[in-house]
């Protein structure tokens, strides 16, 4: 297999506002540690996989489906070539619009564009042969954050590597499902969060220091253990994380099966689409509790008001989507699948792959693009942020019911795809 990797620094200036938290100061003021956008490029056979990891909250489908067509034209690459995921740090500049958690900062977003081709040109431009490995560790620290009765982790913990031959790395992927807001809203420093902390710690302990994409999983619904940590804590949990692959790694088997095989598929998934009264209903109902949300404060008030706007509108205009757009980025790298996902989906969604398929399978979270949560069926019966408030932000009407489970049965098929 060749494989060619590179990095570049995305650090925005202190100032800019952070994404992620309504319940923040704005703007940042410092910097605690480096952004990065990190590309991995594999050639195996006549298949080929520019896979760009970006140390942001996301980015909009807009974006990916532009920089797709910019590869197509000055690289060469099909669409289905190109996959763009994103760590998912709420310590970052503003990537993606939700309201009231930093203002979208579009001058960084075309400064980003430039800086991912210049990575993407860099990988292409130098190749090597190297060796692939394969292991999968454990790790127990995330938690489900909702606190219900359908409560479940993933303590999994994936780990790929490209080995050169004489025992060096030139580069590794890993994947661990937990939210990147360890930090917590106190924070205004600049920072890659836990997932920059644990590439960089795993960066260190492999042979070549090799880049390292530390990539998020399916973790909806997970959480670190506590919030408002300490760098010095942040560095404990990465280290725990990076355990869990980094003795495994150097002594890992060759692969004997190198197949590299992608697989694209956009699935409608069905929003729950409401009527102008319905739309005010809701909304004078949750700003009659807004006391009840003090982090917040006058903050939901606003970004509830942006959503009856806007949805009422929508309505009005007949514009409203009924339905919408969740690609599935199915990459099987030898005896495991990665399925990149554009939302921020439960838990549950790897695990009714995996016991559907009996595959090593890993989802990838905020994929090209990020369009919102993707709860469990039982999860809208339990209520919770992620089903009743989160779509206010992301200004948006949610999924409807079952959403996770059809996107879960469209991933199955692409995985048995891959193995038939």
């Amino acid at each position: 297999m060749k494989v060619g990797v590179a990095q570049v620094d995305i650090t925005p200036e202190p100032g800019c506002e952070l994404s992620g938290f309504a319940a923040r100061t704005q703007p940042s003021i410092g910097v605690l540690d480096r952004l990065y956008a990190k590309c991995l490029y594999l050639v195996e056979g006549d298949e080929r996989l520019l896979w760009i990891h970006v140390d942001l909250i996301g980015l909009l489908r807009e974006f990916v489906l532009d920089f797709r067509e910019w590869a197509a034209a000055k690289l060469g690459l099909k669409a289905s070539q190109v996959l763009i995921s994103a760590i998912h740090t709420h310590s970052g500049p503003a990537t993606v619009e939700i309201s009231e958690a930093g203002r979208y900062d579009s001058a960084y977003v075309q400064f980003l564009r430039a800086r991912l081709e210049e990575a993407a040109r860099e990988a292409i431009e130098n190749t090597t042969a190297c060796t692939p490995v394969f292991v999968e560790g454990r790790c127990d620290l995330a938690v489900d954050r909702r606190k219900k009765a359908s409560a479940r982790t993933d303590p999994r913990v994936a780990a790929f590597g490209w080995r050169r031959d004489d025992g060096s790395f030139i580069g590794a992927l890993t994947n661990y499902a937990m939210h990147a807001v360890a930090l917590g809203p106190s924070n205004r420093m600049i920072s890659a969060d836990l997932p920059g902390r644990t590439a960089a710690i795993l960066s260190e302990r492999l042979p070549g220091r090799p880049i390292v994409l530390a990539t998020n999983g399916a973790c909806g619904n997970l959480n670190p253990p506590y919030e408002h940590i300490t760098s010095e804590q942040l560095s404990v949990w990465g280290g725990q994380v990076a355990d869990a692959t980094s003795g495994l790694l150097p002594e890992a088997v060759p692969l004997t099966d190198c197949t590299l095989r992608l697989a694209s598929r956009v699935v409608p998934i069905a929003l729950d689409v409401l009527g102008v009264d319905q739309i005010n209903e809701i909304a004078d109902r949750y700003i009659g509790h807004a006391d009840s949300v003090g982090e917040w404060g006058d903050r939901y008030v606003r970004a509830l008001e942006k959503w009856r706007r806007s949805r009422t509108e929508e309505v009005r205009d007949g514009q409203c989507a009924a339905t919408a757009d969740m690609e599935i980025f199915a990459v099987r790298l030898g005896p495991a699948v990665m399925l990149g996902v554009n939302a921020e989906v439960f838990s549950a969604f790897t695990d009714l792959v995996r016991e559907a398929t009996g595959r090593s399978v890993y989802t990838v979270g905020y994929a090209n693009g990020v369009r919102g949560y993707l709860p469990t069926k039982v999860a809208y019966d339990e209520g919770g942020y992620e089903v009743e408030t989160a779509h206010f932000f992301y200004n948006s009407f949610r999924f409807k019911p079952g959403g996770l489970e059809h996107l879960a049965d469209e991933a199955v098929q692409l995985v048995r795809s891959f193995f038939a």
